[in-house]
């Protein structure tokens, strides 16, 4: 998010989609062309601008909360596109309205594949109401979104393991041993993963490779750093520690062709909502059947969770799957966003320990009640409408 000169990409971005979202949708009905193609035109419409007024409030408001949603200070909303119409800023309620209203709307109309994996479909749009409903914590909605989701489009799980025995054998020949640790770095620098994987229910990248990022101690400790490809074949580098880095952190997908799709939404997600749901049901069983369906395709000689391994116990299976996501979704805003939610809902305060250059020990806090996670409106927003600010 570039912040210069009182601006916010990603805000910027949003309402610029959105204002085009809302130009096609109150004129496309006036233009020459198959009413089909029109009606098409209008659900991807809805849809993306639900898609983009969720990031919105899940970024400058404070999470959804029932008790509270009513009254705590939201976004503007524009549902037309006229440039003399008053900016007025809503409640959080308003905005999740207006987002299920639009998934609503677009659901039926969205194809079953869609021109390409930039362009939403009905997989997607199922998806995206899954995750509404869980934000909004409504479960039994969001679960029966999500497996509506499994039904529709030409989407399939990453096969991570058979891509990296496929990628490994390309550069050293077939049969290459995967557990030698010289081959990594060649298939992290060779590796091709790309938008129109069907894992992609919508492709939306960002901005994760080609940078200096870093993957902190607490998060490379989750994974199981022989088997599970995600770590190994996927997201670490092997270079030298930077001398400022947390002792333990690894940096990750350095100058890689792997496209993970951070800003999208994959049909990984969609199997760790199921989960989430069916642990919040205290359903164990199935919990761990999606959890396994997934992970099977992440890990070399994976051996499959069972209901035992989670003491048959609803709170930790919840607590797994929290890790699960942290897992599969580290590089997308989803780390972000579930930081937000799960603090919100179970009160928890974060805490991080950090030794200075000089030995000397601080440890930093970070409320459920803080304004820190809710990021400021850009001042330029500020000065031009009428916005009360969300995050003092």
């Amino acid at each position: 998010m570039d912040d210069s000169a009182g601006e916010s990409q990603l805000y910027n971005s949003c309402y610029s989609r959105i204002s085009k979202y809302n130009i096609i949708i109150d004129n496309i009905g006036d233009a020459e062309g198959p009413e089909a193609d029109k009606t098409l035109c209008i659900a991807q419409a809805k849809i993306m601008r639900a898609y983009n007024y969720f990031w919105l409030i899940n970024t400058f408001t404070v999470p959804y909360d029932p008790a509270t949603a009513e009254t705590d200070r939201g976004i503007i909303l524009h549902t037309h596109f006229d440039l003399e119409a008053e900016s007025v800023q809503g409640t959080v309620a308003d905005a999740y309205r207006l987002i299920c209203q639009d998934i609503d709307e677009a659901l039926d109309d969205l194809p079953e594949q869609a021109l390409n994996t930039y362009r939403p479909d009905k997989a997607f749009g199922y998806a995206l109401q899954a995750k509404v409903m869980l934000y909004m914590r409504h479960y039994d909605e969001a679960l029966e979104a999500a497996l509506e989701a499994l039904k529709h489009g030409n989407h399939q799980l990453w096969d991570m393991p058979a891509w990296l025995q496929q990628t490994a054998d390309g550069i050293y020949g077939a049969g290459t041993d995967l557990s030698q640790d010289r081959i990594y770095s060649m298939v992290l620098m060779t590796g091709m993963h790309g938008y129109d994987d069907p894992e992609n229910l919508l492709y939306q990248p960002m901005n994760a490779v080609f940078n200096a990022t870093m993957l902190n101690k607490a998060t490379a400790d989750l994974y199981d750093k022989q088997n599970d490809v995600r770590y190994r074949g996927v997201f670490s580098w092997n270079m030298p520690q930077r001398p400022t880095a947390e002792t333990g952190s690894v940096a990750f997908m350095y100058g890689t062709n792997i496209k993970l799709n951070e800003a999208g939404i994959r049909l990984s997600e969609v199997y760790l909502m199921i989960a989430e749901c069916y642990a919040r049901q205290g359903n164990v069983t199935e919990t761990v059947n999606y959890l396994n369906t997934l992970r099977e395709k992440r890990f070399l000689n994976y051996t499959p969770l069972t209901a035992t391994d989670l003491g048959n116990d609803a709170a930790q299976a919840l607590a797994f799957v929290r890790q699960e996501r942290r897992r599969e979704l580290v590089t997308s805003y989803n780390d972000f966003f579930d930081m937000r939610r799960f603090c919100a809902e179970f009160g928890e305060t974060l805490t991080k320990t950090y030794v200075d250059s000089q030995g000397e020990t601080h440890t930093f806090t970070l409320r459920p009640d803080s304004h820190l996670l809710t990021f400021p409106f850009p001042i330029q927003a500020m000065q031009t409408s009428n916005l009360t600010q969300n995050s003092k």
